[in-house]
This record gives C-alpha cells, sequence and structure tokens, in this order.
C-alpha cells in the first residue's frame, strides 16, 4: 500500500519521492484522491495564510501559481492537448493525430489561460475559510473523476496512456477511490459533498459525452482534462 501511494504522487506531482519497482496502475489509481487532498489542504493553508497579509486577487494568483507547480502542470498540460485537437480537427481522425503532437497551438493555449484566469478570478472571490475548504475540495474530488473515465474505453486504435488506463482499472478500484474521497472530505463539508459531487457528475458526463463524439473514446490527455473541468467547477 505505501509504495502504491509513492506512486501515485510520483506520477501526480513533480516531488521527489523514490518507490519499488513494482508499479501497478490500478492499485496506485485508487490513491489519486488522497494526493489530492494533500495537495488542497497544502495549497488551502498556503491561501488562507497569504489572504491575511495581502488582497484576495494576488494570493489566489500565488496560490494557483503554487499547485500548478507542485504538479509541473501535468493536468493542464492534458487540457491544453485535449482542445487543440477537439476544437482544432475537423474529423475524428484529425483530432487524433493533434493529440497526438506535444506541442500546444492556439486553442490549447487559450485553453491553459483561461483555466488560470478563471480559478485565480473564483479562488479571490471567495472568504479565506470557504477557499481553504474549496480548494482542498477541488483537488481531491476532481482527481476522482480522471478514474471514472478510466472506465470508460479508449479512443480507436490509441495504444497510450489512457488506453493502458481503461484496460487496467475496474470497477472495484473505482469503487475504493470513492470511498476514500468520503473518508476524506466529508469530515470537512458534510452534506455539501453530495450537492458538489452532483454538479461534478453532471458537469463530467457531458464533457464525456462530447469527448467520445469528438474521438470515439478518452485517452490520457482527456484524462487531464477531465480533472481540470472539475476543478474549476468545483
Amino acid at each position: 500500500m505505501i509504495n502504491d501511494i509513492k506512486v501515485a504522487f510520483a506520477f501526480l506531482t513533480r516531488i521527489p519521492i523514490g518507490h519499488k519497482p513494482d508499479i501497478s496502475i490500478q492499485r496506485s489509481a485508487v490513491w489519486f484522491p488522497f494526493v489530492g487532498w494533500v495537495i488542497g489542504g497544502v495549497t488551502g493553508i498556503l491561501y488562507y495564510f497569504l489572504s491575511q497579509g495581502i488582497p484576495a486577487l494576488p494570493a489566489a494568483a500565488i496560490t494557483i501559481l503554487f499547485s500548478t507547480l507542485v504538479t509541473g502542470g501535468f493536468h493542464q498540460d492534458g487540457l491544453a492537448d485535449t482542445f487543440d485537437g477537439l476544437v482544432g480537427g475537423w474529423t475524428p481522425e484529425d483530432r487524433l493525430r493533434i493529440l497526438k503532437d506535444s506541442r500546444h497551438g492556439t486553442y490549447g493555449v487559450l485553453a491553459i489561460v483561461m483555466q488560470s484566469i478563471i480559478q485565480v478570478a473564483l479562488l479571490a472571490s471567495l472568504d479565506t475559510r470557504t477557499g481553504l475548504l474549496a480548494l482542498l475540495t477541488a483537488h481531491t474530488l476532481g482527481r476522482l473523476v480522471p478514474i471514472y473515465f478510466m472506465l470508460t474505453p479508449a479512443a480507436p486504435s490509441h495504444e497510450g496512456m489512457g488506453a493502458t488506463y481503461a484496460r487496467a482499472v475496474k470497477a472495484s478500484h473505482v469503487a475504493l477511490s470513492t470511498l476514500l474521497t468520503i473518508v476524506l472530505l466529508a469530515p470537512f463539508i458534510t452534506l455539501h459533498l453530495l450537492l458538489v459531487s452532483a454538479l461534478v457528475v453532471i458537469i463530467s458526463l457531458f464533457f464525456l459525452f462530447y469527448v467520445r463524439k469528438k474521438i470515439g473514446g478518452v485517452l490520457g490527455d482527456v484524462l487531464g482534462a477531465s480533472e481540470q473541468i472539475a476543478e474549476s467547477f468545483i
């Protein structure tokens, strides 16, 4: 279990954590919400203390920058690649070709810029205590969403990370990760977790249907995009 947690941190963050070579994709995915809980807790505390000394807007900007540095912009990269492909391509084949290109185009850059602006603006509009809880919830629950996406079929003829996860992660792993998320968040936001979760389910389903319509299935970049979209809505 400890090694699975280390693998989850090594995969989702830039924190240098050593782990054993025994890597299980499905077991480490169970702990993704815990990684988010730690990141959300640290960034929430950072926002709380920054807000005591400087205005809300720069406090929010520094907080979002910090969380991005911790994760290495991992999910933002997926967001950019996803919107480059989904918006920039005219056919499913064209969109998949663009998605395989690691370079960011206009739509990808716009997606990252607008995502950052939206998150900073939303966080700055909250009082310090609510902002702390919002960050904790967004990072934790947001990292549960891609695990559900892993249950859906991968894009046709795609053999990247998304396809690998889709084959490895089972319903039992998703159930365990969901239970872990409830245990981590329920003591802090109580019944609000039900409302927030319902909204995230609706938004995520809309995004999933959109992706499947455009490219026929999920892939690694879509997993990252789903996390970022969930974070902002939370």
